[in-house]
């Protein structure tokens, strides 16, 4: 038994399929299904683009955290790599504000839970389905994180067949010149109604909500400290990121272009409803409406796994009655009692809708996306200087290539992202508040490490 253990703590019990599935899992979720209707409204078929785009960047950030992880396996999460590299402080800030971000994720998602329930339950009022999942998803993230990976790689598995069904439904719309209500399926759907349909402004304006969608791919690294043969596992799952970009992201958008031409698209449904529900397919909502709900909850499973590993993180070997109550594992090796806080939390998710209304999910993804971007602007300048502190002969075979040019090129890139959101009047206010959170949170713990020798005096 002890040769499943490492110095964290963590049991080594997800296996190499579990890992590709979460990895899977991370990427595949409300933002593919909901979001992408936006991002399509905004550029048109452009978007596939846009999806390229920030895949490729994504890509090169995690052959970065990979080396990282990869490191020293010791280390539970990214943000220990940060406080070891950047300081303690800016680790503890970053921690906290990863932490918040999961958080706010698991919110959107149990929110959208109880509209998704309504399908087929009209009078179900909708913080039932929402509070229900969340209390069940902690019960088996409590059991064990071998419970936690089969589960997500039984979620992963629907998802991807719902997928790659769409995209084989496409192709074969295409060949047989199938009929919709809104026309004929074909290739020139792409272009025949403009490929920048609204410029470079439109084009711009998508990237919010593709980095959204994206936002879970680095789940990949919360894993190594309980995965079975890490160095192998972890580095597969990275490698096949582009694959998995391209065939469920740009694929399923091209299928959905093919069959709904992108001004028939709507933002208040699923594209992937509309598009099968046009040809005629009338079981094809409630088919879809599961998968939808599927995502929803592996996500949140993926949220609830996140967040108490990371409270755990950043609370452990700290002073205090705080740190100390979150900052420990129970007999089955699990941070507790940061896994049932952080779910309370998410569970606390109906709230939004009565704050919000109608535009929660948009404003939620907003403050997500610009807490992210934050985040991965962090992450990046820690394996800069990784790189330059660790010599030559101790680094880890499995090294992002061309350092230190590409970590220049995803730091501009992410820099660029960040102003551009500022540029933008609907996502100003999220990304100006998501500075001002990680300034404060800064200003807090600066404050609170000079006070707190004193207090041991």
């Amino acid at each position: 038994m002890e040769n499943q253990k490492e110095q964290t703590g963590y049991k080594r019990s997800l296996t190499n399929a579990h890992i590709q599935l979460i990895a899977l899992g991370g990427t595949i979720g409300t933002g593919l299904f909901l979001g992408v209707g936006n991002s399509i409204q905004k550029t048109g078929p452009s978007v596939v683009l846009n999806y390229i785009i920030v895949g490729l960047f994504l890509f090169i950030l995690m052959r970065a955290l990979g080396e990282l992880i990869l490191s020293d396996l010791h280390k539970h999460t990214y943000i220990e790599f940060i406080e070891k590299y950047l300081g303690k402080n800016i680790g503890k800030v970053t921690g906290y504000l990863y932490w918040l971000s999961w958080l706010i994720l698991g919110m959107a998602e149990i929110t959208a839970l109880g509209t998704y329930f309504k399908y087929w339950f009209p009078s179900l009022d909708p913080w039932i389905p929402g509070v229900i999942t969340v209390v069940v998803l902690l019960l088996i993230n409590l059991v064990s994180a071998r419970f936690f990976g089969n589960l997500e790689f039984g979620f992963a598995i629907i998802k991807i067949l719902m997928i790659i069904g769409f995209v084989i439904f496409s192709i074969y719309m295409l060949l047989t010149g199938g009929s919709t209500k809104y026309g004929q399926a074909s290739l020139a759907n792409l272009y025949d109604n403009g490929f920048f349909v609204n410029g470079t402004s439109g084009f711009l304006q998508a990237f919010q909500m593709v980095i959204f969608s994206f936002i879970g791919v680095e789940l990949i690294g919360l894993t190594a400290a309980e995965a079975q043969a890490p160095h192998k596992t972890i580095r597969n799952a990275i490698n096949e990121l582009p694959v998995r970009i391209i065939l469920f992201y740009v694929l399923a958008i091209l299928g959905i272009l093919i069959v709904l031409p992108w001004n028939k698209v709507a933002t208040s449904s699923s594209p992937f409803v509309q598009a099968l529900t046009g040809v005629g397919l009338r079981w094809a909502g409630g088919l879809l409406n599961f998968v939808v709900i599927t995502a929803a909850v592996s996500s949140t499973n993926s949220f609830i796994y996140s967040a108490g590993r990371l409270l755990f993180s950043v609370t452990l070997d700290g002073e205090g009655k705080w740190n100390k109550f979150f900052g420990q594992l129970n007999r089955r090796q699990l941070p507790l009692h940061a896994l049932i806080f952080s779910a309370l939390i998410i569970a606390c998710a109906p709230l939004i809708t009565v704050i919000m209304g109608d535009e929660a999910f948009s404003f939620i993804s907003s403050i997500a996306t610009s807490m992210f971007l934050i985040i991965w602007i962090i992450m990046i300048l820690t394996h800069l200087v990784y790189r330059k502190k660790t010599p030559a002969s101790q680094l880890h075979e499995f090294q992002l290539p061309h350092y230190p040019y590409l970590d220049y090129l995803v730091l501009a890139f992410f820099t660029a992202m960040v102003i551009l959101l500022i540029c933008l009047p609907a996502y100003r206010v999220p990304m100006i508040a998501a500075i001002v959170a990680f300034i404060v949170l800064y200003g807090f713990s600066k404050t609170f490490s000079k006070q707190s020798p004193k207090t041991h005096r």
